[in-house]
C-alpha cells in the first residue's frame, strides 16, 4: 500500500486494466466487464480493492458474442453476472474514470499497464456498437485519455524473459496458475503478480529513485 495517498508524476503511477469483451473486433464487439488496479512505479497497490464493474448485457449483446467468448464466459459465470447487472456502458465508464482520477488526478500522468494491454486500449479508443448506441460521445474514449500515451505490457516482458532468460521463464512458468480464469480482476492482479516474479528475478538492480518514471 502507498500510505492512501494520490500518486503524481514522481511516483511513477500504473493504471491496471484489464476488460473482457464480446470478441476481439472493438468495432463490432463490447466491452462487457472492467477492473482497475492502481500501483506507483515500485508495483506498490494504493488500495487492494481496486474498482470493478459489469455492463448490463441485452440478446443482442449475447448473440454477437463470438463462439470463445460464448463458452468461456458462461464457464466463468461472467455472462450469468452481465444479464444481473443494471449498469450502462456510460454508468461504468464515468465509475471508473471517477476511481482513476481520484488516485491519479493530473491527466496524462499515468501509464496503462497490463498484459496485451494493446488490447484493452484499442476497446477503449475505438467507437464500437455500445457507444454509437449512447449517441456516440467519448465513453471509454475518456479513460484513455486520462492517460499517458505510453504502456506497460508485462507481455512484451514475457517475450523477452522467455528468449533472454529461458531458465527464469521456465521457473516463473512452473509457480504460476495453471489456468487463467478470464475474469478482469484476477488477470490484473495476475500481471501484477508476474510483473513483480520479473522484477526480482531480472531486474535487480533498479537505479531509480523508488516509485520514479519517465512519463514524458
Amino acid at each position: 500500500m502507498t500510505g492512501s495517498r494520490s500518486l503524481h508524476y514522481e511516483d511513477g503511477p500504473l493504471v491496471w486494466l484489464d476488460l473482457e469483451t464480446t470478441g476481439l473486433d472493438p468495432s463490432k464487439n463490447r466491452i462487457i466487464e472492467v477492473a482497475v488496479l492502481i500501483t506507483n512505479g515500485d508495483l506498490q497497490l494504493v488500495d487492494q480493492e481496486g474498482c470493478h464493474f459489469i455492463v448490463k448485457s441485452n440478446e443482442q449483446t449475447l448473440n454477437e458474442m463470438d463462439d470463445w467468448c460464448t463458452i468461456q464466459h458462461n464457464r466463468s459465470g461472467l455472462i450469468a453476472k452481465t444479464e444481473e447487472s443494471t449498469l450502462t456502458a456510460p454508468e461504468v465508464a464515468d465509475a471508473v474514470l471517477a476511481y482513476i482520477q481520484k488516485w491519479v488526478p493530473e491527466q496524462r500522468t499515468a501509464l496503462l499497464a497490463g498484459s496485451s494491454v494493446h488490447f484493452d486500449a484499442m476497446f477503449l479508443r475505438t467507437t464500437g456498437p455500445d457507444v454509437v448506441e449512447h449517441g456516440g460521445g467519448p465513453i471509454w474514449k475518456k479513460i484513455a485519455d486520462h492517460l499517458h500515451y505510453r504502456s506497460v505490457d508485462v507481455s512484451s516482458v514475457k517475450e523477452l524473459c522467455k528468449r533472454w532468460y529461458p531458465q527464469k521463464h521456465e521457473e516463473y512458468r512452473k509457480t504460476r496458475p495453471a489456468q487463467a480464469s478470464h475474469r478482469a480482476m484476477d488477470d490484473i492482479r495476475g500481471s501484477i503478480a508476474e510483473l513483480k516474479f520479473y522484477r526480482e528475478a531480472i531486474f535487480t538492480e533498479p537505479n531509480v529513485q523508488a516509485g520514479s518514471g519517465d512519463n514524458r
